[in-house]
């Protein structure tokens, strides 16, 4: 029997399993979708991202394939700049941020997890736990079963729910949490190559990479490639909620996306008067290259971990942030991390998991929670600031308020706490 079952192989349960390796747990991964299924788009890592992924040694093989940055420029929808603020620093961080492409970033995961001799499993799909079983004086260790759509039952010591927004294994633990809420916001994704902007790059007033804050929502210009050639641009809009098809049937439709684009940010009622590259940029873009990500959430997750603490979840399992901050990805990066270090606790010779694992696993769940909670806020901060101006004079204060806490605040807009996260932060918690 394997110690550790983690149910989802995308970036969470891929960083989870190397980190349990790494301490010298026995550890399997089950995917419900294939290997080549991989969701399409870019990802902006955070220091606090990059400082995990180099410990399981990642970071080097990524760098030279992503665009790497310290600053990203604030600017008005027209494009007259309010100021910067660091997404990453060397100096004051010991990591930069990092642009990447989620296909890049997983194929390299992927590739540690079968160098390391971890087992995954794909097509795998978890339908739900089936049992958990305490600790006794006279057997070692609990444990934990997970059934498949395909019949097949798996024990583990613990199984740990990496399975995303819609995961089954949060119905275990908490079967009273709704569905995941639309946030009425959603990201359209284009990228394009730099020689089709001609010198429009060059001429530009923009610093890239940059963010508009403009009457009609948000537009980002980040490359995403290694030289900054290749361009990728994102626009976050209102939109109505759809169901999971009508999602899929308007993601595979970049037409449709293409004229909604069109239509809110350059032939709207509203008119930010766009700088010239914003506008060629969507212009150029080809409709096949757009792709869409709705940002849903979470109602509040209370317990993270079942009765018996046998039943962990991690990741948009327990707590889906929208991408707002540039924080998702790194929240469930975190989850692993930490949790490596309590289950290898948890496995030490001296430790009694009858009687001393539920308090272990409780004060990770509660060093996670307080952490995520500060984080969900600064999200929450940052969405508001994307949305649309419905009449000039919030948008007006719209642009006061980012110019001034820029001011006030100053490049490094009070984000010490988030970049400067180290895991090992977890074992003050566990010891108290």
């Amino acid at each position: 029997m394997i110690q550790v079952a983690i149910i989802g192989g995308g970036l969470g349960g891929l960083v989870l399993a190397l980190n349990l390796h790494k301490r010298n747990i026995s550890t399997a991964i089950y995917e419900s979708r294939s290997e080549d299924d991989i969701h399409g788009g870019s990802i902006a890592l955070a220091p606090n991202a990059l400082r995990i992924l180099d410990r399981i040694g990642a970071y080097e093989a990524l760098r030279v394939r992503g665009f790497i940055y310290e600053r990203i420029y604030f600017a008005n929808g027209s494009g007259q700049e309010m100021g910067y603020v660091f997404h990453g620093s060397s100096e004051l961080y010991n990591f930069p941020a990092l642009r990447i492409k989620r296909s890049i970033l997983r194929e390299e995961l992927v590739r540690i997890v079968k160098r390391e001799g971890v087992p995954i499993y794909w097509n795998k799909k978890c339908v739900r736990i089936v049992s958990e079983t305490a600790a006794t004086t006279t057997q070692t260790n609990g444990s934990a079963t997970a059934e498949f759509s395909d019949g097949e039952k798996v024990e583990a010591d613990f199984v740990i729910g990496a399975d995303g927004i819609h995961s089954r294994i949060r119905s275990f633990i908490a079967p009273d949490v709704g569905d995941p809420t639309f946030t009425g916001l959603t990201g359209i994704t284009g990228t394009i190559h730099a020689d089709e902007l001609g010198d429009l790059q060059e001429n530009a007033r923009l610093h890239v990479p940059c963010m508009l804050f403009g009457a009609n929502g948000s537009i980002g210009i980040l490359p995403s490639s290694f030289d900054g050639k290749e361009i990728e641009w994102f626009a976050n809009l209102e939109t109505e909620d759809r169901s999971r098809e009508e999602w899929t049937k308007f993601g595979n439709d970049g037409q449709w996306m293409k004229d909604l684009i069109l239509q809110r940010f350059l032939y709207g009622d509203k008119i930010d008067h766009s700088p010239e590259m914003v506008k060629q940029l969507m212009l150029k873009t080809r409709p096949e290259v757009l792709t869409n990500w709705p940002f849903y959430t979470l109602p509040h997750v209370e317990r993270w971990t079942s009765p018996h603490k046998r039943v962990i979840l991690i990741g948009d399992a327990a707590h889906a942030i929208p991408p707002t901050g540039g924080q998702g990805a790194a929240m469930a990066f975190e989850d692993a991390d930490t949790l490596s270090y309590v289950l290898a606790r948890a496995y030490s010779p001296d430790f009694n998991q009858a009687t001393d694992l539920s308090d272990l696993i409780t004060k990770w769940e509660h060093h996670r929670q307080d952490r995520v909670g500060k984080i969900t806020v600064f999200t929450s901060q940052s969405g508001r600031m994307r949305r649309p101006s419905t009449y000039v004079y919030e948008q007006v204060a719209k642009e006061w308020i980012i110019w001034a806490a820029l001011k006030i605040r100053g490049p490094q807009a009070g984000g010490e706490w988030i970049f400067s996260y180290n895991p090992e932060d977890v074992l003050a918690a566990i010891s108290s």
